[in-house]
């Protein structure tokens, strides 16, 4: 199994095993590790749209979790960009002119 760095997008085929025992292959698809989890474990809390997307759901929604067994990394396309919080706007100072609208 080839390692995935933490925030790292790699471009890989993936084998999981889920919570029931049954082996599921994912081929060619995109997969990114997120900052804070229980990797190689897919939990539901860090993981729901990757694995809904890819079939590891239930007919009434509920995403079934599962644990990477093995990752075939075709492509390494790089990192995530790290949340540090959003950044305030700071209001127009700048004075217009009624007439031609150009900065006084």
């Amino acid at each position: 199994m080839e390692e995935i760095k933490v925030g790292e997008i790699v471009y890989a085929t993936i084998s999981l095993r889920d919570v029931k025992n049954k082996l599921h292959e994912l081929r060619k698809v995109v997969f990114s590790r997120e900052w804070n989890c229980n990797y190689p474990h897919l939990d539901e809390k860090n993981y729901k749209r990757f694995l809904s997307q890819n079939g590891l759901a239930t007919n009434k929604g509920d995403v079934i979790e599962a644990k990477v067994i093995d990752v075939n990394i075709l492509a390494r396309t790089g990192f995530k960009n790290r949340a540090t919080g959003y950044s305030t706007a700071k209001k127009n100072e700048q004075i217009r002119d009624s007439v031609t609208g150009a900065y006084v």
